[in-house]
């Protein structure tokens, strides 16, 4: 390897990134930028590109004609799959590990925000209107969760604190920890009649896409709240807008959807039996502390020529 490996950040915190790699590897030639459009150099000339998959572009993969390696800052790279001009020699590994707290988090947000009708509680206290509502507890009730990673297993162990039963649904059904029981994605549909909350957790996919539709929200309790914080494109989303509507499920907490940002006229706005969030799960503030580490440590194992060692290598 040369000693003058040429690295392109692509973020909006990327001096954040260029810091810690300059610390620990000064001889690295770092071009920053913060967006595709901003970007002022040839990228032709970059060998390593950090950055999340939502940030780049077609052209822009295939304009960097040099790159090696790829480090996702995301746990998902379906955007880099998905790229006619990535390489079948590029390296590709992704951020997988860090957002078990976020997701976790984000998800007991979104279940408790529904289940104690926070939207009432809040256009009650713009009216100035005492409004008392009684709320169910989660105790007791079933979670099911499409999608068993480190993500959902972290989210599975905080439901369980709540005294909730959890189900989870694979492609390989195995014992996991936090799941009372993981069964095949094949029963979806029969699993989700036992939901009281049906989380979605699923990465993109080919196989995933539209995963959850007509079938699944006819199938769902009357009383059952539909949470997404996986991938929009693994939902039919005009089947949940139509639940939803029809009422058909009791509501629905969304962190992705099928075109991001979510387009001003899409119903879901204005449903008040919807919780919209725009795409926060992931967006923590202390992201580059968690991300950094394997940042640099693929950097070290990349310029040591160790690629079979890189962590979260994907194969493509």
């Amino acid at each position: 390897m040369s000693n003058a490996n040429t690295i392109l950040i692509l973020d909006n915190f990327a001096e954040i990134y260029a810091a810690a790699l300059r610390e620990r590897f000064p001889q690295l030639h770092l071009l920053l930028t913060r967006k595709v459009g901003e970007i002022a150099f040839d990228v032709a000339q970059a060998e390593v590109l950090i950055a999340f998959g939502i940030a780049i572009n077609d052209e822009l993969m295939r304009k960097a004609t040099g790159l090696k390696w790829i480090q996702s800052l995301a746990t998902g790279v379906d955007h880099f799959l998905n790229s006619p001009h990535l390489r079948p020699e590029t390296l590709l590994t992704s951020a997988r590990g860090i957002h078990g707290n976020a997701m976790r988090e984000t998800v007991a947000f979104l279940i408790l925000s529904l289940s104690r009708a926070t939207p009432e509680l809040v256009r009650d206290q713009l009216a100035h209107r005492w409004e008392r509502r009684n709320w169910p507890l989660l105790a007791g009730k079933t979670a099911v969760i499409v999608g068993v990673g480190l993500s959902s297993t972290a989210v599975a162990n905080l439901l369980q604190a709540f005294g909730m039963r959890v189900v989870g649904l694979s492609r390989t059904p195995r014992d996991v920890e936090g799941f009372d029981r993981v069964e095949h994605t094949d029963r979806l549909p029969e699993l989700a009649r036992e939901a009281d909350y049906l989380i979605n957790i699923l990465p993109s996919t080919r196989e995933n896409r539209d995963l959850i539709g007509t079938a699944v929200f006819a199938a769902m309790k009357r009383s059952c709240y539909f949470v997404n914080v996986g991938r929009g494109d693994t939902v039919d989303e005009a089947a949940l807008i139509a639940a939803l509507r029809e009422s058909r499920i009791a509501g629905a907490g969304l962190d992705v959807y099928r075109t991001t940002p979510l387009p001003a006229n899409s119903p879901l706005w204005d449903m008040p039996n919807v919780l919209v969030c725009p795409q926060i799960g992931g967006f923590f503030r202390e992201y580059e502390e968690y991300v950094l580490p394997i940042v640099l440590k693929n950097m070290g194992l990349f310029l040591a020529g160790r690629y079979n060692e890189m962590h979260n290598l994907i194969a493509h």
